[in-house]
């Protein structure tokens, strides 16, 4: 403050040039044009609302950067310790990308150009995410494997947080936090986020367009770019991954046919502006489809001849006179208690998002909708809206139910919306609490001052987040085992085996210095197993379908079936072969008669099977409850082998049930446990 009587000057910022004032913002807006909601009411635009707290602060919400970092920690560790559960990942997806890219591998019927049902275009478009990083860090077959793991981890992570956001922004974001921590913690997404497979191919895709779905559907050029984008998404799964998931898309067509969504259409215009969505949605729909031209173009190449892939899956399931019933049947209630096991309460959660919806309608209408009143005229109710949202999962859930032949995978593409209609039906039934207990008390400021609440959906969220936990470190202790045998024999049985040969472990790099203390582990070049005049052979006999892929085996072994009880179609080793033309696999385009059927018949060509003489190392599993036979043997006490590495594996047929659902520490449980060994055989003379 001057002085009186002194002369005091002002200076003005510039108006002009680099240190210029800048000019003032213009308040924003929503896609209407109207003025966005400030303060408090930004909290207030979902679907769902809070009636408890309503101007308070609202909960800490994770960013999409941070939810997508949190994802991705999880999706590694899936990566690097989850189990292979499905024979078919190994031998439809892994040994074909093997061959492309190696020259060697198996091949099931279904790669076969005799049939063509599997997708050269979707196998290879992984190809840059296992190869790519290995080969410029000059690192091995094993390490593709698991670039391709942490890669399909990644790419889940930004399909699971980008619907995380989603649902924060358009529905609710205590919904959103819910349904974070399940995805984060649940054993199914543990192990779908990490697999390769079509089936998660299209759950990352379904994830993706319900992003962009979940936003109720406008005729502003927001909601139309989002039509876009969700069309785009459903189609590319369907396409590229599964055909069948297109059925996921039905409640986002009935949207964007029938209801108005996001916006108020008086009667008068009713016609117009549902000529303009049937427009939007053909034009959307048609450029969609463009994602089969080079499906078309890169399997027709593959397989030499014109063939489209996702036509022929539909046909061999739908119309064909042998059908996937070949392959095994289960009763209606297989999915539910396979997602009861991996997902626990959850499920019964998902299940009862409906109901609760209904009776939320019933008991606490102000629960939805941004003005928490009855719709206008030309006004969609937000319940049906929400219950839209809903349905995917119901929908998805009663098809595959309606399937005689049913395999987990199938279900994993609306694992994502399974932990969207558990989390909607936590916040309704915190809700229901909140209105009992204002209804009681007479009190929304008691009501706003109370913590039980949010105790309750605490607790609602980290019982079936512990149970799952506990589900994942299952997993691994019980059936971790073939992994367990192939790294053993990578890392300990080879070295020997050069060592025999005479050769000597590849030398430190010049300049290392070996610090005290510092355990080292020693580097092998397998180079020389490929040059020795009879190879290495290691075989499965009856444990074939557990064998982990060849990416985990080094190249210069020969991998080899051995007889057993199996009387099905066993994969065949896919024969080298060289370029033809630009196509890098002549094989791939070679049909050999008699060499696959698609009745599920032992091949007709000789060739599926060794001599058990010819194996030098054999994997084998011993189990308390399965009796030795003619056909398949305890090797591990038979004369000419040895044990040189085993593993515990459950005997899941002798433990009790209670026993095989979790893992705890400290020994609980065990005794409802009866325990087998997966062991590496060695030949001895």
């Amino acid at each position: 403050m001057a002085l009186p009587g002194t002369e005091t000057m002002r200076f003005r910022r510039p108006t002009a040039g680099p240190n210029a004032a800048p000019a003032p913002s213009a308040p924003k807006k929503d896609e209407f044009g109207s003025l966005a909601p400030q303060g408090w009411k930004r909290r207030h635009q979902g679907l769902l609302q809070d009636q408890v707290g309503r101007q308070a602060r609202g909960p800490l919400v994770p960013s999409l950067s941070l939810a997508f970092r949190l994802l991705l920690l999880v999706r590694t560790a899936g990566a690097m310790y989850s189990v292979i559960a499905d024979c078919d990942e190994v031998f439809n997806f892994f040994e074909p990308l093997h061959y492309f890219a190696h020259n060697s591998g198996f091949q099931t019927w279904e790669l076969s150009p005799q049939f063509a049902v599997r997708s050269w275009a979707y196998v290879l478009l992984h190809w840059p995410l296992a190869h790519l990083g290995p080969m410029l860090l000059g690192l091995g077959k094993r390490q593709q494997f698991f670039a391709l793991r942490i890669a399909l981890g990644a790419i889940s992570s930004f399909a699971e947080a980008l619907f995380f956001r989603a649902v924060v922004d358009a529905i609710n974001e205590r919904v959103g936090r819910y349904m974070l921590v399940m995805m984060v913690t649940s054993a199914g997404m543990w192990s779908a986020s990490v697999a390769f497979l079509p089936s998660s191919f299209t759950m990352y895709t379904t994830t993706l367009a319900s992003a962009y779905w979940f936003h109720p559907a406008t005729s502003t050029p927001t909601g139309r770019r989002r039509m876009y984008a969700a069309t785009a998404f459903f189609a590319l799964g369907a396409i590229v991954g599964w055909p069948f998931a297109a059925a996921l898309g039905v409640p986002f067509v009935i949207e964007q046919l029938f209801l108005s969504g996001g916006e108020v259409v008086p009667p008068a215009q009713r016609l117009v502006w549902g000529s303009k969505r049937v427009a939007d949605l053909v034009k959307a729909v048609a450029l969609a489809a463009l994602i089969a031209v080079p499906v078309f173009l890169v399997d027709s190449w593959a397989y030499g001849r014109t063939v489209f892939p996702p036509l022929n899956i539909v046909l061999y399931n739908l119309f064909s006179s042998h059908g996937p019933e070949l392959y095994g049947t289960s009763p209606p209630w297989f999915y539910l208690a396979n997602l009861l096991l991996n997902f626990n309460v959850l499920l019964p959660l998902a299940l009862a998002s409906l109901p609760a919806l209904a009776v939320t309608y019933r008991y606490d209408f102000r629960r939805l909708g941004k003005t928490q009143m009855r719709p206008k005229e030309g006004e969609t109710s937000p319940y049906m809206l929400l219950a839209l949202r809903l349905a995917p999962f119901y929908l998805w859930l009663a098809v595959l139910s309606l399937q005689p032949h049913k395999e987990e995978r199938f279900v994993f593409p609306a694992y994502t919306l399974l932990c969207f209609n558990a989390a909607v039906s936590v916040y309704l039934l915190k809700g229901w609490t909140e209105t009992a207990f204002i209804a009681i008390t007479k009190s929304p400021y008691r009501a706003s001052k109370a913590t039980m609440f949010s105790w309750l959906a605490l607790a609602a969220v980290v019982v079936p987040a512990a149970l799952s936990i506990a589900r994942i470190l299952a997993l691994h202790q019980f059936y971790h085992a073939p992994f367990d045998v192939i790294h053993h024999f990578e890392y300990r049985t080879i070295p020997t085996i050069l060592s025999g040969l005479g050769h000597a472990p590849v030398p430190p790099p010049p300049g290392f210095v070996h610090k005290a203390g510092e355990k080292v582990e020693q580097t092998w070049d397998y180079a020389p197993l490929a040059a020795l005049d009879t190879p290495v052979t290691l075989c499965y006999a009856k444990e074939w379908h557990r064998f982990p892929g060849s990416y985990l085996v080094p190249q210069g072994i020969d991998i080899r079936w051995v007889e057993s009880a199996f009387d099905g179609m066993m994969p065949r080793r896919w024969e080298p072969s060289s370029a033809k033309g630009s196509w890098p696999r002549e094989e791939t385009r070679t049909i050999r008669p008699g060499r696959f059927n698609g009745a599920n018949e032992p091949s007709s060509e000789p060739g599926t099977y060794v001599p058990l003489e010819r194996c030098d190392y054999l994997v084998d599993l011993h189990l308390p409850s399965a009796a030795p036979s003619a056909a398949e043997p305890d090797y591990a006490r038979a004369p000419g082998w040895q044990k040189e590495f085993c593993a515990t594996f459950l005997d899941a047929h002798s433990s009790k049930w209670w026993a095989r659902l979790v893992w705890l520490p400290g020994g609980a449980l065990e005794n409802g446990r009866v325990w087998g060994e997966y062991c590496l055989l060695k030949r001895v003379e």
